[in-house]
């Protein structure tokens, strides 16, 4: 996020120097001349590392998110090769860089806007998460498979129970950020016999997703 937040300022600047120009500030536009080429490559290299950093969440994130956010890596791209394309035609050149930065600078602001629309949402399905607690012994023996997707984790398990007791938790999917650690709290699921246990530090969204998966197994949801 922090790299799409520095990418706005960074357009942001680039386009002042079409106001500079127009305005004959030429001190200002003769510095924003300076640093324009610079800019764009700093744009350019930012957005290939956010690309290659946020690839393995991609799945997690919505259609929105990481569509908004391809096209703008996308623009970003084009608009560094037309830049060895301007002498052919400078001046219609000229114009439609204009308009794709300002593309690529709206595709940016809806793309941290759209990943925080995500991001609360996802927020707000792990606060409503609640374990109501189940007696296990009235479970009858069998294997039992339930889920929970709360947006960006999502856990999947299989629950082995055997005379009242649950004796086996097998986890079939989980996609988390950094909530691999989560995974150990399926043992103190086992050793305490309850689905209300303590998250694993560290990784308290995944603890609870991995719960209420456990527990939606046991009541068939």
């Amino acid at each position: 996020m922090l790299l799409g937040i520095i990418c706005v300022i960074l357009c942001i600047i680039l386009l002042i120097k079409v106001v500079s120009r127009k305005m004959g500030w030429s001190v200002l536009d003769k510095v924003l001349h300076m640093i324009h080429k610079p800019l764009g490559v700093i744009i350019l290299v930012m957005a290939i590392i956010h690309a290659i950093i946020t690839f393995k969440v991609w799945d997690t994130r919505s259609v929105l998110v990481y569509g908004s956010g391809i096209a703008a890596t996308v623009m970003i791209f084009l608009m560094a090769v037309s830049f060895f394309l301007k002498q052919k035609n400078k001046k219609i050149w000229f114009k439609t860089h204009r308009v794709g930065a300002a593309v690529i600078l709206a595709l940016i602001l809806f793309h941290i806007s759209s990943y925080y629309v995500d991001f609360f949402a996802y927020k707000t399905n792990i606060s409503q998460i609640s374990l109501s607690g189940i007696d296990i012994t009235t479970i009858k023996d069998g294997n039992y498979v339930g889920e929970y997707d709360a947006g960006y984790i999502f856990a999947k398990v299989k629950v082995k129970v055997e005379d009242g007791r649950i004796e086996d938790i097998q986890i079939m999917e989980h996609r988390n950020e950094r909530g691999t650690p989560a995974e150990a709290i399926t043992e103190n699921i086992i050793d305490e016999q309850k689905t209300n246990v303590d998250a694993i530090s560290g990784a308290t969204n995944s603890s609870r997703v991995i719960e209420k998966a456990v527990e939606n197994a046991l009541i068939g949801k």
